[in-house]
């Protein structure tokens, strides 16, 4: 059993959960419920089918409960449990997907059924299945478009270097390694017509940090695409603000499930 939430500026983003989210994104206290409108490839109709019978028929008991209350296809309730949209069950997702054919055997839909009485299906023990937090980072990049674990955690290897961006001038005109996440770049042309870059990336405490990419570097060590990079330049100072002048830069490999 996993909790997919990542903790940003003193907020808990979490992932979508059938008893909490809403189709667009809701705070709750200190809690941020990402929407059902950012699953890749969840029908909008199932997103406001699950918010619907939530609102008349009250919160969902399991997963059993939700397939005779709502009508959705195999596929698509895959998606939901993927993303860990029933992790109040304490169930892991591979024993919830396992779960579906308990509860719809062979068929592609629910049928949902108003019973009279509640009948549950003859529960079955399972081997121990696995799970970890590796598998939930690529379905939440697969489905959501991003990791809700800090991209640090995905690396094969955790950088040794200890310098924060939050000491930085500290080190103002030494050479220092640091590694930093991607955030985005800037380009502009210098007046021998060479390109030159800045970058911004976060550090693994969350604080932002700045690049500057002579053209010598650029042609030598392009960016290559989103991620974590380690970082080898001297830090410049200027009005109390520091930066890095970057010599090197390096893109980290990732761990692959």
């Amino acid at each position: 059993y996993y909790v997919h939430e990542a903790r940003m500026a003193g907020a808990n983003v979490l992932a979508p959960r059938v008893n909490k989210s809403e189709h667009f994104t809701i705070i709750q206290g200190d809690d941020i419920y990402l929407g059902f409108i950012h699953l890749s490839e969840l029908e909008q109709q199932v997103s406001e089918a699950i918010v619907r019978e939530k609102q008349e028929g009250g919160e969902f008991r399991n997963l059993e409960d939700f397939i005779k209350r709502v009508s959705i296809s195999v596929e698509q309730l895959r998606i939901l449990i993927r993303i860990g949209a029933f992790r109040f069950t304490q169930k892991t997702k591979k024993a919830l997907l396992w779960d579906i054919y308990l509860y719809m055997g062979n068929k592609k839909k629910t049928e949902p059924n108003k019973e009279l009485f509640e009948t549950n299906a003859k529960p079955f023990e399972l081997p121990q299945l696995d799970q970890n937090a590796l598998d939930d980072a690529y379905d939440e990049i697969e489905i959501l478009g991003f990791p809700l674990c800090s991209p640090f955690q995905l690396l094969k290897e955790q950088p040794s270097n200890t310098i924060s961006a939050s000491n930085l001038i500290e080190h103002a005109g030494k050479m220092v390694t640091m590694t930093g996440y991607l955030v985005t770049t800037k380009v502009t042309i210098t007046v021998k017509g060479e390109v030159m870059l800045f970058g911004t990336f976060l550090d693994k405490d969350g604080y932002f940090f700045d690049t500057t990419h002579f053209p010598k570097v650029v042609k030598e060590f392009p960016f290559r695409g989103k991620g974590c990079y380690e970082i080898k330049g001297k830090v410049a100072e200027e009005f109390e603000f520091a930066s890095i002048d970057v010599s090197s830069i390096e893109k980290l490999g990732v761990n692959t499930r």
